[in-house]
């Protein structure tokens, strides 16, 4: 008999998920490149996917629990992003280019 496996907890996922999302923020706000993120039917789930680099970000979700997950993924990615141009910023007004 084949054991069963047991459900993955879609709390840690979704905190994973949304951590990555922060991160990826955080790195595209330092360099000034944004991004954005779009659901995508994998299988008869739904997974959130970058739309340029079509990058999946984690597995998928039944569609339901998407919809919310996409909005808060967007929502870390923004503040990352937000914290990273900051962070950028403020190292081109301590650090000016100087001329070659």
């Amino acid at each position: 008999m084949t054991p069963t496996l047991p459900a993955p907890d879609l709390t840690l996922w979704g905190e994973a998920v949304m951590a990555k999302a922060a991160s990826l923020g955080r790195r595209d706000g330092l360099a000034g490149q944004p991004r954005d993120f779009t659901l995508e039917d994998i299988g008869g789930e739904v997974g959130i996917v970058e739309t340029m680099r079509q990058d999946r970000i984690g597995g998928t979700l039944p569609l339901p629990q998407s919809r919310l997950l996409l909005a808060a993924v967007k929502q870390c990615y923004v503040a990352g992003y937000h914290h990273g141009g900051d962070v950028r910023r403020e190292k081109q007004r301590r650090f000016p280019a100087s001329p070659a």
